[in-house]
C-alpha cells in the first residue's frame, strides 16, 4: 500500500463518517487564521458523486478580500478492495503540484480531525502555494461594488434622459403658455364686451323694476285710501239710520268691516252692491256670515209656557239652526212696490242650518232639502186655518190660559200663536187639537215672502186689543228679548 492509498483511504473513512447515510454535509467554521495572522472563515463541503466522494474547503478572510479553495475528488481503487484513489486534488482551480499532493491529504486530514486547530492552516509551507491566494471579489463586496457602478449609471442615465425631457418640455411649455396668453386675451375681451352688456341691461332692468315699484306702492296708496275712504262712508251711513233699521245698521257696519279687509277693487264693488235697501235684506246679509249670525237659542221668551215653533226634522226644538231675520217693531215696506212702511208687529225666522250662498242680488241659495219645520209652541187647538195673498198658507192655534198670563196681561181672554208663509196646506181644520213641538207643517215662502222663513205673531186677545180678526180684538206682543236682557 502506497502512502498516497493510504492517505486518501483514511481520508475517504472521514468523509465517509460524515457523511454517514446523507448524500452530502456542510460546515462553516469562524475564528481561524490565515498565514498573515488575519481572521479568516472555513467553509467545509462533502458531497457523494455516485461511489465517489468530492471534498471542498473555502477559506475567505476577514474582509472578503481574498479566498483560497481546495477540491479533492476521491473513488475506490477498483484493482484493490477497500482502499481509495485520489481522482482530482485543485487549488484556487488549479491542479496541485504532484510533489505536495501527499503533504497537502495529510494537512487536509488534520484539519478535519481536529476544526478547531487553525495551526494546520497556518502552518502551511509557502512554497507549496502557488503565489498568494488569489485575490477575488466576494459575492457581497461584488454586490456592493455593482450596485455603486449601476446607479452611479442609472444617476448619469436618468439625468441625461431628464435633460433632454426638460429641454422639450420646456420649449412646449413656452408655446402653451404663449397659447394660453393669447387665448386669455381673446376670452378677457369678450368678456369685457359680455359683462359690459350685461351691465347695461341690469341697469336698465333696475330702472324698470324701480319704475314698477312706484307704481305699484302708487296704485297700492290709491287703494287703501278709496278702501279706507269707502268703509269710513259705510260706517258713517250706517250710524245715521233710524234705530227702526236696526238690521240695515247691523248690515252696513258688516259690510264695512268686510271692505276694510278687502284684498282688490273687485272685494269692494261686490260688498258695495250687497248694501240691503230694508231690514229683510239685511237679516239675509248677516245670515250668509256665522260670526254675526244670533241664533233664536240665545234668546228668552217673554210668555211662559211657549217653546219655539221651529225645528229640523230629527232634532229638538232648541232653536239653535234658526234666527230672526226680521225683529219684532222694525220698519217694514206695506208692501213690494209702494215707498210707505209699517212697524213689523211679529218675528220672521228662518234656517241658517242650509244657507249656501247668498247672491249679490241677497237671495240665499240653500243646500238641497226642507228650510225646517214649523211647530206648536203649546197645547191647543186650531181656531184659524187657509191661505193669504199676503200670509201665504196660515194656521192659528189657541191655547190654554196659564195664570202667570193671566197676571201678565190685563182683561185677556186667551192666547193664540200664528204661523205664516207655510210650504202648503197643513191639513189641520179648526176644531183640531195639537200638542206641544207637534210639527204643523213646512217653512216655506207662500204668499207675500222674499224667501223660506216663518212669520211668527203671539196674539193676547182681549177687548182693548189694537188689532181685530175673527176671533176678535187682539195685541200683538214681542216673544223674544236676547238674554240677559
Amino acid at each position: 500500500m502506497t502512502r498516497r492509498q493510504r492517505l486518501c483511504t483514511r481520508l475517504a473513512g472521514i468523509l465517509n463518517g460524515l457523511l454517514e447515510k446523507r448524500s452530502s454535509w456542510s460546515a462553516d467554521i469562524e475564528g481561524a487564521q490565515g498565514l498573515d495572522g488575519t481572521s479568516v472563515r472555513w467553509f467545509l463541503s462533502a458531497q457523494r458523486a455516485g461511489k465517489s466522494i468530492a471534498l471542498l474547503e473555502t477559506v475567505t478572510s476577514g474582509d472578503d478580500s481574498a479566498r483560497l479553495v481546495r477540491y479533492w475528488l476521491l473513488s475506490p481503487d477498483e484493482s484493490s478492495e477497500g482502499l481509495w484513489m485520489l481522482q482530482t486534488a485543485e487549488k484556487n482551480h488549479e491542479k496541485l503540484d504532484e510533489q505536495w499532493i501527499n503533504d497537502e491529504l495529510e494537512e487536509a486530514i488534520g484539519r478535519l480531525e481536529d476544526p478547531q486547530a487553525s495551526s494546520s492552516i497556518l502552518e502551511i509551507p509557502k512554497a507549496r502555494i502557488s503565489g498568494e491566494p488569489v485575490p477575488v471579489l466576494s459575492r457581497g463586496a461584488f454586490a456592493r461594488r455593482f450596485r455603486e457602478f449601476a446607479g452611479l449609471s442609472f444617476f448619469v442615465a436618468g439625468f441625461v434622459i431628464l435633460a433632454a425631457f426638460s429641454s422639450l418640455q420646456y420649449h412646449r411649455m413656452i408655446r402653451l403658455v404663449r397659447d394660453i396668453n393669447q387665448a386669455i386675451g381673446l376670452s378677457s375681451s369678450r368678456q369685457s364686451l359680455a359683462l359690459k352688456s350685461m351691465e347695461e341691461r341690469l341697469d336698465t332692468l333696475d330702472s324698470e323694476v324701480e319704475k314698477l315699484r312706484t307704481d305699484v306702492q302708487r296704485e297700492w296708496g290709491a287703494f287703501e285710501f278709496s278702501r279706507k275712504h269707502t268703509a269710513m262712508n259705510l260706517h258713517t251711513q250706517a250710524e245715521e239710520l233710524p234705530w227702526s233699521q236696526y238690521s240695515r245698521k247691523r248690515a252696513y257696519h258688516y259690510l264695512a268691516d268686510r271692505i276694510e279687509s278687502a284684498a282688490s277693487y273687485r272685494d269692494i264693488i261686490r260688498e258695495i252692491s250687497r248694501l240691503p235697501e230694508d231690514n229683510a235684506q239685511a237679516e239675509t246679509v248677516l245670515a250668509v256670515d256665522r260670526a254675526n249670525i244670533v241664533p233664536l237659542s240665545s234668546y228668552t221668551t217673554t210668555i211662559a209656557g211657549l217653546s219655539f215653533p221651529v225645528r229640523i226634522d230629527g232634532k229638538d226644538a232648541d232653536g239653535a239652526d234658526f234666527m230672526i231675520s226680521s225683529g219684532f217693531g222694525e220698519l217694514r215696506p206695506s208692501d213690494l212696490h209702494s215707498g210707505r212702511y209699517f212697524p213689523h208687529m211679529a218675528v220672521d225666522i228662518i234656517n241658517v242650518s242650509n244657507i249656501l250662498v247668498v247672491t249679490p242680488g241677497n237671495s240665499i241659495v240653500r243646500f238641497p232639502g226642507e228650510p225646517g219645520s214649523v211647530v206648536a209652541a203649546a197645547d191647543g187647538e186650531v181656531i184659524n186655518q187657509g191661505f193669504s195673498s199676503v200670509y201665504g198658507w196660515f194656521l192659528e192655534v189657541k191655547h190654554p190660559l196659564l195664570p202667570e198670563w193671566r197676571t201678565h196681561y190685563k182683561g185677556i181672554q186667551f192666547l193664540s200663536t200664528y204661523y205664516a208663509h207655510m210650504a202648503e196646506d197643513s191639513g189641520l181644520r179648526p176644531g183640531d187639537r195639537v200638542t206641544r213641538s207637534e210639527k204643523l207643517g213646512r217653512i216655506g215662502s207662500t204668499g207675500r215672502s222674499t224667501g223660506p222663513h216663518l212669520h211668527y205673531e203671539v196674539r193676547v186677545y182681549r177687548n182693548s186689543g189694537a188689532f181685530s180678526g175673527r176671533s176678535g180684538h187682539f195685541d200683538r206682543v214681542n216673544i223674544y228679548i236676547p238674554k240677559g236682557s
